[in-house]
This record gives structure tokens, sequence and C-alpha cells, in this order.
């Protein structure tokens, strides 16, 4: 699985990428390591969203440019993408919570 993910590759990963459970894992690297590395790219990304859009007000306000829909459109996929970030989050959190309540 490579490290480099948008929101739609990881949109699309399942359990078997990950091969929980089984003996031979499909990465030769730490397959935390890879997937911390795929979760701080999501957040990273969106990080850009939310500064690009953020520019664009800017620029906006001041009269550098006058394109309300580009500015619109940034604005949602900033916000898309925050919520998007912030389900997975939710999503891995609920996760470790229940297992940490497995018992051995």
């Amino acid at each position: 699985m490579e490290t480099d993910m948008n929101l739609f590759q990881i949109q699309k990963l399942t359990f078997d990428d990950f091969e929980i459970g089984k003996s031979t894992p499909k990465s030769n690297g730490d397959d935390f390591g890879t997937f911390f590395d795929a979760a701080m790219g999501l957040y990273n990304e969106t990080n850009i969203y939310q500064l690009e859009a953020e520019q664009m007000q800017i620029d906006y306000v001041t009269g550098k440019t006058d394109d309300i829909i580009a500015l619109n459109m940034a604005q949602n996929k900033a916000t898309s993408s925050l919520q998007f970030t912030t389900q997975v989050t939710s999503k891995v959190l609920a996760a470790y919570q229940e297992i940490m309540r497995m018992q051995m």
C-alpha cells in the first residue's frame, strides 16, 4: 500500500488492504507507519485546502480577484475535506477504543 494517498483512495480502504490477522503483510515496512503516513497525508491535504480557501477569500476581499465561483468551490472543497477528516478521525478513535475494551 502506498503512502501518498488522496481522499478517494482512503475511502476505498478495506480490512484486506491491511491484512489484519494474517501472517504475511502486503507491505515490507511497518504497517502502523504506513497507516500513520496515510493519516498524516490526509491532515496535510486538508490543511492545504483550508489555506488555499483562506488565501482566495483574502484575494477576493482585497479586490485581487472577482471570481466568486472559484472562491465558493475552494471553500466547499475545504469544508468537505475537513468533514471527511473529522469522520475518519472519529472512526479510528472509535475502533481504537473498541480494541482497548477487548479482553485478552
